[in-house]
């Protein structure tokens, strides 16, 4: 009987000592949780440092329910976090996967959620369909993760063991790996969330599938079953439907109908805009371009104008000359006309009677009226017969005493 007593007090004696005084005073009793830093969707540090996430948002219900108060332990590997545990640094981990390696170290509430185990491999990939064609080939896992423990049972297939799965994406992506092996929703989500969702793709049918639950110490009796009763009220509520649907839901899409609509409106604003701008600026040019024309056709009009004066001038001048001429060809006609008409001749000496009266030498009458001038010499016929056959020109001479 006193070992049986014995016995029962180091069970309670080794229980962590925040719980036992549990809710005394309706005081709410502090649990430590341990998260890890970046694992989306189960957990991930908001821009203040705060851990977020579907797990934390789940131990938050079952803690407000169960009246805990929670402080968070941050941990960078599932290592860090399985040792808190062990240790008893950590009171339990919210959303861990259940295989039976782990049940052996830890005792796990009902299932919170469940998720496939799947094959990712890069999206210009085409020979890898299905676990048989991982063979040879450089497959990628994390440290501690489902997908290490999968392959222990199938050593046909050593995969590559990182720490963070971060690593093991972008080694994938790089051409390091052949393909990488992890829960399916949460590396949707991290190359969502890196937008290289395009560049990947799963292939075949998912590997396992793995259910997720609330993980404590495996002597951490009546923890879990004050956490085991409140999960299944969290489970069943509409406040886990509002928190699945928070992380696991797709993504709103970018170009919804108000997006495309304000986009619309904008680009119409800004169209008119830009036509506005472009017909200121064009009648700016035009006015520019018909005050140009205008100033280059006042001055071929003045050009004209003073042309014109000038010809006109020219041709007034021209008119005079023309004018003038034309009186003196009148006067000349005139004269012309005098000198065709009929003249009183003398039948014997030749003269020729003027208007006057007077009877002047041919000679003389047709060098006043005409602008003829007159030179003598001798026709052959009176050169016969005043000097013969001699030299009328020398016979002149001789007479005139020039020789």
């Amino acid at each position: 009987m006193k070992k049986t007593i014995l016995f029962f007090l180091v069970i309670v004696c080794t229980l962590p000592t925040n719980l036992s005084s549990a809710n005394k005073d309706g005081i709410p009793i502090e649990i430590k949780v341990a998260v890890l830093r970046d694992f989306p969707p189960q957990y991930s540090l908001d821009t203040s440092g705060q851990p977020q996430g579907f797990a934390i948002d789940i131990v938050e219900s079952v803690a407000k329910i169960a009246n805990f108060k929670i402080k968070y332990l941050v941990k960078e590997t599932w290592q860090e976090m399985f040792e808190a545990i062990k240790n008893g640094e950590a009171d339990l981990i919210p959303n861990m996967g259940i295989t039976d390696r782990r049940k052996d170290l830890f005792s796990f509430s009902r299932p919170v959620e469940t998720f496939s185990v799947s094959i990712f491999v890069r999206e210009s990939e085409n020979k890898i369909s299905n676990i048989q064609s991982l063979t040879g080939k450089n497959v990628g896992v994390v440290a501690l993760n489902v997908g290490e423990i999968f392959f222990r049972n199938h050593p046909d297939v050593v995969p590559k063991i990182y720490e963070h799965i971060e690593d093991a994406l972008f080694g994938l992506l790089s051409g390091n790996l052949d393909a990488l092996v992890y829960p399916e929703p949460v590396l949707w989500i991290l190359a969502r969330n890196a937008r290289i969702d395009d560049r990947i793709k799963v292939v075949g049918k998912p590997l396992t599938e793995i259910s997720r639950a609330i993980s404590v110490h495996k002597e951490n009796k009546s923890l879990l079953k004050k956490i085991d009763a409140v999960v299944a009220e969290v489970v069943n509520s509409e406040t886990y439907k509002r928190i699945y649907t928070r992380w696991y839901g797709k993504p709103a899409p970018f170009w919804t109908v108000a997006k495309v609509a304000w986009i619309m409106v904008f680009i119409l604003i800004l169209t008119i805009f830009l036509m506005g701008i472009w017909r200121y600026y064009s009648t700016i040019n035009l006015n520019k371009s018909l005050q140009e024309n205008i100033h280059i056709r006042k001055i071929a009009e003045q050009k004209l104008r003073d042309s014109y004066e000038t010809l006109e001038d020219k041709v007034q001048e021209r008119t005079r000359e023309l004018q003038e001429r034309t009186r003196e060809l009148q006067e000349a006609l005139s004269e012309v006309k005098q000198l065709s008409g009929l003249l009183p001749i003398c039948a014997t000496c030749k003269k020729i009677r003027d208007d006057k009266g007077y009877w002047n030498t041919l000679e003389a009458y047709i060098e006043k009226h005409s602008d003829a001038s007159f030179s003598h010499g001798l026709c052959s016929e009176c050169s016969d017969e005043l000097y013969g056959d001699k030299d009328w020109y020398i016979e002149m001479k001789k007479n005139k005493g020039y020789e």
